[in-house]
Parts: C-alpha cells; structure tokens; sequence
C-alpha cells in the first residue's frame, strides 16, 4: 500500500515540518487569509490548499528539490 503525506494525517505535520498541528493549522488560516486558495484564471491546484502549505514546509525545513 502507498502512503501519501497528507494535511489530513495529523500526525504527520510535526514530523515532516518540525511545527506543532496548532501552529501548522495557525499557517494555513493565514495563508488562506492572504490569497493563497486559487483565484482568477488559470490551470486549477491539483492539492488542497493544506497539502500545498505542508509541501512548502517540508520543503523549506529539508531543503530538498522536487
């Protein structure tokens, strides 16, 4: 069985970003706040907007290239 990581999974969050669930949820409010969900035109996101925040986290803490 594959395994994705997902914003849905809890218990994931700290693991991969170093942030605690609170905090992490704390960063999708603001960066929904602030535009982040898709507006005007162009090709549609295809991860939700709690996907996309815990893959830029992951990113940001690794370092890693896609």
């Amino acid at each position: 069985m594959d395994q994705v990581i997902r914003a849905d999974r809890p218990e994931w969050v700290p693991v991969f970003t170093g942030l605690s669930v609170r905090v992490f949820r704390e960063l999708v409010r603001v960066v929904a706040g602030r535009g982040g969900e898709q507006a005007g035109t162009g090709r549609r996101w295809g991860l939700p907007l709690a996907d996309r925040v815990l893959l830029v986290a992951v990113y940001y803490r690794t370092n890693l290239t896609l």
